[in-house]
């Protein structure tokens, strides 16, 4: 049977806080029972009990305790009060808390479908990979002397053995790809294999003719009905009746470790969805979501990414620089926080109190992790930098300053694709300004709209001239010489816009607010 350190093990520390541990948390659970309020709290010695629709700051939670189930887990945010923390370890209860935000739904299908005594699956925060599934196909490849590759549902390299022997063009290929390539994967759908792959529950061999391609046992990853992947041995020759219920008893073995590492993924980036949701919200909740993840700083930083239109798959490219970005940072920050809130990553970094010192630190690891997210190219995300924020409780201004660079960058492809928002100030003024301008004006029309209409009408060239002016600073030779006419006529042009317009541009206020205009109406 499965026991409750085996439950914390799955859900890890991020979504799954011991609060009060009996003597041994090894101790198996027997059961899993969803709690109904209705019924009487009284279960068997060996029960694992999910409070569901029970306060953990209620009258009820201190009796779920004291009918002494094996553990006793709640939805909580925040430290849990003491009444019930003395309940539980004076009746000798392990005591889970799970975030307010966790699906009780998952939390049964793990605690279900535990096996019993079963090694820790730890997630591969670089790839989306259960590390222990390399130890797993290093063993299964000593078990049917054949190399191995374990590969999901989308063809992507999950694992493979160390055992190479004789390396063919579609193994070595998956492997320095980190998935099968698309001839491949063609291949493989015109010769039927995938529906087989559907069909088939027991290993299957698939004879090669092609001759730089070693022939394959295949057997499909399966859990509860649904298709999660696929195990591939290179053998010349059908496997003995042995080693393919070895091979099928590994398939098992693996799909439950891949429907486990699912959930657990899928329960994690609820939790860090929420936490993000928080934090960037600013005030006394980020404050407090920030004390829950650990954030600790003398300031903060925000960092956004976002796909640029040169981008094809954003949802798989933003995955992997999320993805890589948790990595540099476990490495680099004592705790942060990453999520995706739609078409952008955000990351919450502590840092140093010094703003040079701040910038470079977040500078390098998520250019770090932008070459690590293996992009075609760098021009594929752009990367917005908040300026240092003192408390998290700031960071709603923070967002709104990251998300400002990722404008100005998307737009104008400048400073590598990376900026912080003060090295690009203006062009973030303008477009707050801009902002600004539309709501005051509501469809109001402004003098260059007059003067552009003008032009369509009567074929002539004031709006041309006013803006080559403006930004010429009125030197009657650069703009004449600009323009490609004399100065005599660039004189009446302008006295003309006086005339026709009442714009006079010798008024530095009636010049400030027309570059102002201009400027706003020019493409990001």
């Amino acid at each position: 049977m499965p026991a409750i350190h085996d439950l914390l093990n799955r859900l890890g520390h991020e979504l799954a806080t011991l609060a009060v541990a009996p003597a041994d948390v090894t101790g198996d659970f027997t059961d899993v029972v969803v709690y109904d309020p209705l019924d009487a709290p009284a279960f068997e010695a060996g029960a694992l009990v999910l409070a569901v629709g029970v306060s953990a700051e209620s009258a009820l939670a201190l009796r779920l305790a004291a009918a002494r189930p094996a553990a006793l887990v709640v939805r909580h945010d925040g430290p849990v009060g003491q009444p019930l923390l003395a309940e539980a370890l004076d009746a000798g209860v392990a005591l889970l808390v799970v975030p307010a935000g966790c699906p009780w739904s998952s939390v049964f299908a793990i605690a279900s479908s535990l096996p019993g005594q079963l090694p820790p699956v730890h997630a591969d925060s670089g790839s989306e990979v259960i590390s222990d599934l390399f130890a797993v196909a290093n063993a299964l490849a000593g078990t049917l002397d054949a190399p191995i590759t374990i590969e999901d549902n989308q063809s992507r390299l999950l694992a493979y053995s160390a055992l190479q022997g004789e390396v063919d063009v579609a193994r070595a290929a998956t492997i320095l790809g980190h998935r099968v390539p698309t001839s491949f994967r063609h291949q493989v759908r015109r010769l039927g294999v995938t529906k087989r792959l559907l069909r088939e529950t027991e290993p299957f061999f698939l004879k090669s003719s092609e001759p730089d391609i070693h022939s394959r046992t295949v057997v499909t990853l399966r859990e509860h009905g649904e298709v999660l992947g696929s195990i591939w041995a290179v053998t010349d020759t059908p496997l003995d009746a042995a080693r393919t219920a070895a091979l099928a008893e590994a398939a098992r073995s693996i799909a439950v470790r891949l429907a486990h590492h699912r959930l657990i993924t899928d329960l994690r980036r609820r939790h860090d969805l929420a936490s993000m949701t928080l934090l960037l919200r600013g005030g006394a909740g980020a404050a407090g979501a920030g004390r829950r993840l650990g954030l600790a700083g003398a300031a903060y930083r925000l960092a956004a990414i976002a796909a640029t239109r040169a981008a094809n798959g954003n949802e798989a490219l933003l995955d992997r620089c999320a993805t890589a970005l948790k990595q540099h940072l476990s490495v680099t920050c004592e705790a942060s926080a990453i999520a995706r809130i739609d078409d952008v990553v955000y990351a919450v970094i502590p840092g140093s109190a010094d703003p040079g010192e701040s910038l470079a630190a977040v500078r390098k690891v998520v250019l770090a992790a932008r070459a690590a997210a293996r992009l075609d190219s760098p021009e594929q995300v752009v990367i917005g930098v908040s300026g240092p924020v003192a408390g998290l409780d700031d960071l709603d201004e923070a967002r709104e300053e990251a998300d400002r660079v990722l404008q100005v960058l998307a737009g104008a492809r400048s400073h590598d694709g990376c900026a912080e928002v003060g090295e690009v100030g203006l062009a973030v003024s303008m477009l707050r300004l801009a902002e600004l301008e539309s709501a005051r004006r509501a469809g109001r029309r402004s003098v260059l709209d007059d003067i552009d209409d003008y032009d369509s009408a009567h074929g002539t060239s004031y709006g041309p001239t006013m803006r080559v002016y403006l930004g010429s600073f009125g030197d009657p030779a650069v703009v004449s010489k600009s323009l490609g006419v004399h100065t005599n006529t660039l004189r009446y042009r302008v006295r003309r816009l006086h005339e026709l317009f009442a714009v006079d541009l010798d008024d530095a206020d009636t010049r400030f607010e027309l570059m102002v205009d201009i400027r706003l109406r020019a493409p990001a």
